[in-house]
């Protein structure tokens, strides 16, 4: 893991943003790069919005990590992106500005307009108002080609949202998120069998991870109560996509990770026992014992 990332200003607890903006904004003492922490407590004031934990709104403040992560994803001109949970928008007016295609999606309104308004100009983006959990590709057309996702994801909704995403007609290519990063561990957990668990397995089954950076907390307005990561992965080669019913089945038996393999097969179908008959599956395993090869191999029962 690389060193974190992060604007070592700390603008302190205050309980809003009237009495906060004055005091940052007035900070001379400080030698370090203010400007989009200026700009983004000037713009939530003017809009007169509370950062929201239930949305998952933790803003970028931090110029360098927005640029670090737009270079380590490495979008450039042509590019096509999904971002979701754009903001205010300090990672999108940089993917925008190197020429990169934009299929963007917010939930807040209120961020929604601000964003139509401060890039209307922008000819490359195509902005989409809606729960990014419904629309996983911000509204991609089904005929586009190869695609990225890069986003400072809300941690509300990291699971549920690649989960969504592992469901849909067409894979980007590569992944570049920034998210708590216990969920990034859990996303490619393999060292402790008990970190394990089904959304794992639906992901290293299509994806390899290619790196993890540190993302400090200060980096971030409000700063996060959880450690943050960008993890980037790329799709494999030949990436495996389970059926609907799998991925039911698996969960299913996480459910039961306390029990042994033997028992949960009694419990199950027809397809869970023949599964574990013809795979010749240890009677004693648990869930998190089961090798990839083992769980791809269920696939083929259903």
């Amino acid at each position: 893991m690389s060193r974190a990332w992060g604007l070592k200003v700390n603008p302190g607890n205050f309980s809003t943003l009237e009495t906060m903006v004055p005091k940052v904004l007035n900070n001379k003492s400080s030698t370090k790069p203010m400007s989009l922490l200026k700009q983004t407590l000037l713009d939530l004031k003017n809009l007169k919005i509370i950062p929201s934990k239930k949305l998952g709104q933790n803003f970028l403040v931090d110029g360098n990590v927005v640029d670090k992560v737009v270079a380590i994803s490495d979008v450039g001109d042509g590019d096509v992106v999904v971002e979701i949970g754009p903001g205010l928008g300090a990672l999108s007016e940089k993917i925008l500005k190197v020429g990169a295609k934009l299929f963007a999606i917010e939930l807040d309104r209120r961020l929604f307009n601000f964003l139509k308004s401060k890039f209307v100009n922008y000819s490359n983006l195509q902005l989409m108002h809606g729960n990014a959990v419904d629309f996983p590709m911000a509204g991609l057309p089904q005929n586009i080609g190869t695609f990225k996702v890069v986003s400072n994801l809300p941690y509300s909704i990291s699971s549920t949202w690649i989960s969504a995403l592992l469901e849909c007609y067409h894979l980007p290519q590569s992944i570049d998120l920034i998210t708590q990063a216990e969920t990034a561990q859990r996303f490619f957990a393999s060292i402790r069998p008990s970190e394990i668990c089904p959304i794992s397995i639906f992901i290293q089954s299509a994806y390899d991870r290619v790196s993890m950076h540190r993302v400090a907390a200060d980096s971030f307005y409000p700063e996060p109560m959880v450690s943050s990561v960008m993890v980037s992965m790329v799709k494999k080669q030949n990436p495996f996509l389970f059926k609907p019913r799998t991925k039911q089945t698996i969960r299913w038996i996480f459910t039961k990770r306390r029990k042994q393999m033997g028992g949960i097969g009694k419990d199950g179908c027809v397809e869970l026992q023949s599964w574990l008959s013809e795979c010749k599956i240890a009677a004693h395993l648990r869930p998190e014992e089961i090798s990839m090869q083992g769980w791809k191999a269920l696939d083929e029962f259903f």
